[in-house]
Parts: structure tokens; sequence; C-alpha cells
């Protein structure tokens, strides 16, 4: 096999100035740069503190190397989840008068406190929306399908909330 004679040494100028060209439009993976880089410690609140969305959005700070805290004492800002809803809808039926499609909601309101208790967030509303194709006669299959999509949309919902406390700025966290 001939080997080139230019090979990475030829590639490698062209792959800095692509890089840089993409870092310097702003572009990053998705998900990255959604916590502000000097937040060190958040502590959630919810009704549910093992609810399903908590442990999810707790996971993601994780994840991006937050400590979840287990008292707002531990922590610069308190993410406070106030109301969750999960709702299920007939978005179409067909010539039977059966469901054809569900449209599934899911909504969080929330509000981003610091630790003297100063509202950063007011009390904000984070939805999502997906409608899918439920069939009948696989009902199984469906509820399966069901769990995926909901699950896609707690996912959007975190990053609803995660993009609300990358807006705030380095002292708003700053108690006085």
């Amino acid at each position: 096999m001939m080997k080139s004679r230019f090979g990475l040494r030829a590639a490698l100028p062209a792959l800095l100035i692509g890089a840089m060209l993409v870092s310097a439009c702003g572009w990053q993976l998705r998900g990255t740069g959604m916590i502000p880089d000097d937040l060190e410690a958040l502590h959630i609140s919810s009704q549910d503190s093992n609810g399903v969305l908590s442990r999810d959005l707790a996971r993601a700070l994780k994840a991006a190397g937050v400590t979840v805290a287990e008292s707002p004492a531990d922590a610069e800002l308190s993410l406070v989840i106030v109301q969750e809803r999960s709702l299920v809808r007939v978005a179409a039926v067909n010539e039977n008068a059966r469901v054809s499609q569900q449209e599934l909601i899911e909504e969080a309101r929330f509000m981003i406190v610091n630790r003297a208790g100063e509202q950063l967030v007011p009390l904000s509303i984070v939805s999502a929306e997906r409608v899918f194709e439920y069939d009948e006669n696989n009902v199984l299959a469906t509820q399966d399908e069901r769990e995926l999509i909901r699950g896609e949309m707690r996912r959007d919902l975190i990053n609803q909330m995660l993009n609300h406390l990358r807006q705030l700025r380095p002292s708003d966290a700053a108690t006085p």
C-alpha cells in the first residue's frame, strides 16, 4: 500500500482552521454550555423530590460537573419546581371513531432563587408537546413508545430550564 507524502501534515492546517472557525461562530455541541461555568452547586426543590423530572435534572447537572446540594444553604442557587403536569389528549380519530393519534404534553412551572431567597428567574413555564400515532391493535408497544417520547420531552424541559439558568449573570448568585 502506498503512503501519501503529505498525509496528516497537509490536513492538519485545514482541520485547525475549521475548528477555529466553528468555535469563533459560537457553535457548540448540543447540551454543552447550558450551565454557567462558575456555578458549582445547585439545590433542586420539588414537591416530588424523587420524581422523574427531578432525578433527570439532577443527573444532567451532575454530568455537567455541578454538585446537586441537599439543602438550599449548601448551594448558590435553588431551582424550585412548583408544579409538574403530564397530559394526554386525543389528537385525531380514524374513520371508525377510534383514537389514531394522541398528543402528549409535559409542563413544569419553576423559579430560580439565590441563597437569600430572592427570585432571579420569576415563576416560569416550560413545556413540550408531541403527537404520535396510537395503535389500538398493539397497546403495549404504544405504551412503550409513549414512555420513550415522554423521556425525550423531559430532556427538552430540562434543557429549557438550564437555558434559563445559563442566562443568569455570575453576580446574580451572590448574596448581599
